[in-house]
């Protein structure tokens, strides 16, 4: 009785031509759902909706508006004694102007609109620390410098104590699940200071912040995939002729890729799903699945040319032969994907729902598209001989290979075994040492600017990013209350005596400098309100002096909230995680009697790495755990699934033990690894295993069925592998750290991944199934 693959088979090639035009027609109609497609790497993108970090986030959102800041850095001349130069102090106002009237900025501080509170003549006044820029003196600088001197807000905050080093924060629109402002706003500042040319008047301009960061993830991905996916795709039609040597074997996986690809961006175009940092390795990772598939039909399909069959005939027994095992390869795939979905960030959900399904796409085309296609082929290639089943062809390095590689490894089986548990023994323990760390700066190359700009800015201001330390009074107007501000400010004193933090800022610092200029200037009074009815004074007198500050930023419209800013340096996920632990420990036990909560993209950071750690190990252990169950339904068989399923396990836990010594850290995209390659990993050990079982159940001993395993899937195996390790290190030239890892890890664990199947497996199937006698059953 025939199975079910010989009947999908027999109709593929009957319908072979509607199948082509159904398809097509399919493909055509596919972009409809284009014009959705949008990027975002904003910060709620990465969170599910009922997060309570987000749902945090979201507080800070509507009590404080916009909470991110582009932030520019000015550093003096060599040759000038500080900031305070005309060159500098002209180019610092250009700068804030520019921001000023750019539509993404809602407010902008710097030194050259920096207002100080004072006392003048027995009245409080509110001055511009400059009244003329563009007519300056070098008194004005003078009287600026000493004016700075007094000051104690801008300190650390706006200029450093030295007066070396000045920062421009602007504070940035904050548009939910849009990011393109934040390009447009980076780029459009990139380009004013080039056409400046400040670098030529001696001054170096960095820049940061979360809209910079936002830019450079995006600009850079883009042009990533403008040229990487294209120069892959070079690379494997080069590789695929180089084999074939025909131009139609070459060309016609090429139409089934460009077909996964538009069906799976078809797909994210339905469901609204964005572009991110994350998902930008799909494209690539769908190029290489379906041309590894593809590779696997190609010799198949010329195998039974080669052996006299019809392009029908041969197309139709290729589809019956491959159905099961590209069904399970294509399923331990897709496991391997969806297992990423256990992770708590919407991103990789989404990848990992299109990664998973773009496998399940690929087996449907390469069982109804590829093989309708290649049944058009009349012709065979120049070196149809090198395709035979047979151990006859005696030329050709790949033929010789697979003559003598099992003869060696069954001479040295025993030793590879020993090695084979040594290195899995190793791996496993390794793998402990595994540490996660999402931290922006290692994604981003050492001798890029923006990693420098980054050093420089965690160097000379503490970061680019604030812990928001959100304190509700529980009464409207409880700002006021002096008790409460004392509570506050105990609480403010020991946040900046934290060894990783630089100085805090909160409405508390305007009261006592507000205290100290209606008192003569006299530092003694730089103290909080005694009295309700004193702050509520303060607080308008301060108005009154009309400053650009309206404190809205500080403190809620109802003056029942405060927000404490402490800015801290970027530091690796784990240190960063301590300190929060450390803050969090420290206000339960000595603050409870505060409502308080942390948030603030530092927090919404240490939130990712967490979901990163857990998440890894869940999905890669949901990943053996269900690819497992499909080998033992595949291989029907306890020991034939056990022994598949050893060499796709161990190189990545080998590599990861490599990662982890060579003190490599796992972020978004190295995790995505993990699951991604096992399941691309089994596909060649279900090919080869899939080969063996069929001559022992032809009634072949265990050289023999392992002879003919190679000669039949050996060579499609050894091609595809080296298709997917080219593939992959097509990647090491991209942009991002991050990015690069995910090629250079895949490429390595499916260097190892190939060897497993090709030394370790074999070897143990000659110990644990060897039999010179023929067998008739299994």
């Amino acid at each position: 009785m025939q199975g079910f693959n010989h009947h999908w088979a027999k109709r593929v090639v009957t319908y072979r031509l509607a199948l082509i035009i159904g398809i097509a027609i399919l493909i055509c109609l596919a972009p409809l759902t284009f014009k959705n497609l949008h990027h975002d790497n904003s910060n709620e993108a990465y969170f599910l909706e009922h997060d309570p970090n987000l749902i945090a986030f979201d507080r800070l959102l509507e009590t404080f508006g916009d909470p991110e800041y582009l932030i520019v850095g000015i550093s003096a001349r060599a040759d000038d004694k500080d900031i305070f130069s005309k060159d500098a102090i002209k180019i610092i106002d250009e700068l804030s102007d520019f921001l000023e009237n750019n539509r993404h900025v809602t407010q902008v501080r710097s030194l050259s609109n920096y207002q100080y509170t004072h006392d003048d003549d027995g009245m409080m006044a509110t001055d511009d620390l400059f009244d003329d820029i563009e007519n300056l003196s070098e008194n004005d600088l003078i009287a600026a410098r000493r004016i700075m001197q007094k000051e104690t807000l801008p300190i650390g905050r706006l200029i450093t104590a030295d007066f070396r080093h000045t920062q421009i924060l602007a504070r940035t629109e904050y548009k939910k699940g849009e990011n393109a402002h934040k390009v447009e706003l980076t780029q459009e500042l990139l380009a004013f200071i080039k056409q400046q040319n400040y670098k030529a008047a001696g001054f170096e301009i960095k820049l940061s912040g979360i809209p910079v960061i936002g830019e450079r993830f995006e600009t850079l991905t883009q042009n990533d995939m403008a040229w990487i996916n294209p120069v892959m795709g070079v690379i494997m039609i080069a590789i695929l002729f180089i084999i074939f040597r025909s131009f139609f074997a070459t060309v016609t996986p090429i139409f089934l890729i460009l077909a996964v690809m538009v069906l799976v961006t078809s797909l994210q175009g339905l469901f609204n799903w964005p572009f991110t940092a994350v998902n930008s390795a799909l494209i690539p990772t769908v190029i290489i699945l379906a041309m590894g598939t593809s590779v696997h039909v190609l010799v198949e399909f010329f195998q039974y040319r080669a052996a006299g069959q019809t392009p029908q005939q041969a197309a139709q027994s290729t589809v019956v032969n491959l159905f099961y095992p590209i069904f399970f390869t294509c399923l331990t795939t897709a496991v391997g994907f969806y297992a990423l979905s256990v992770t708590e960030l919407s991103p990789v959900r989404q990848f990992a729902l299109l990664a998973g399904i773009a496998p399940l796409i690929i087996f449907i085309l390469t069982n109804t598209l590829l093989p309708a296609l290649l049944s058009y082929i009349s012709w065979l290639p120049r070196n149809i001989e090198n395709f035979s089943k047979t151990n006859e062809p005696k030329t050709g390095y790949l033929a010789k290979l697979l003559r003598t590689l099992p003869i060696w490894t069954q001479t040295n089986r025993k030793a590879i075994a020993i090695t084979g548990v040594v290195v899995s023994l190793f791996s496993a323990w390794s793998v402990t040492l595994i540490t996660v760390d999402a931290n922006i700066v290692n994604y981003f190359k050492k001798d890029s600017w923006a990693n420098k700009d980054l050093h420089y800015f965690n160097d000379t201001f503490k970061g680019i990013s604030n812990l928001e330390v959100i304190i509700d009074s529980g009464e409207e107007g409880g700002v006021k209350s002096p008790e409460f501000l004392q509570r506050v400010e105990s609480l403010q004193n020991w946040l900046g005596n934290i060894e990783e933090a630089g100085r805090p800022i909160s409405v508390l610092d305007f009261y006592k400098q507000i205290n100290q200029s209606l008192n003569e200037n006299n530092p003694d009074y730089f103290a909080l309100p005694t009295s309700r009815p004193m702050a509520a004074q303060f607080l308008l007198s301060y108005e009154n002096t009309g400053p650009n500050e309206d404190l809205s930023d500080m403190v809620d419209y109802y003056r029942q909230v405060l927000r404490i800013q402490l800015p801290i340096i970027n530091m690796d996920a784990t240190k960063m995680m301590d300190v929060l632990t450390h803050i969090e420990d420290h206000i339960a036990t000595h603050y409870s009697d505060l409502n308080i909560e942390l948030t603030g993209t530092l927090v919404m950071n240490n939130a990712q790495n967490h979901y990163v750690n857990n998440g890894m190990f869940k999905s890669f252990g949901i990943a053996i755990l269900v690819i497992g169950i499909c080998f033992l339904v595949l291989f029907r068989s306890l020991k034939y699934g056990v022994i598949a399923l050893i060499p796709s396990i161990v190189p990545v836990l080998l590599t990861g033990g490599l990662v982890s010594f060579a003190g490599v850290a796992i972020d978004l995209g190295t995790m995505i690894v993990g699951a991604m390659t096992i399941g691309i990993a089994v596909d060649d050990s279900i090919h080869i295993m899939s080969r063996y079982l069929q001559y022992r159940k032809q009634g072949k001993s265990t050289r023999e069925a392992i002879d003919g395993a190679m000669q039949s899937a050996g060579r499609a195996v050894i091609l595809t592998s080296i298709i997917l390790i080219s593939g992959f290190s097509v990647m090491l030239l991209g942009s991002f750290v991050s990015y690069i890892y995910v090629g250079l890890f895949s490429a390595i664990i499916m260097g190892l991944a190939l060897a497993g199947d090709l030394i370790f497996m074999p070897a143990l199937l000659y110990l644990f199934d060897n039999s010179e006698k023929k067998k008739q059953t299994i």
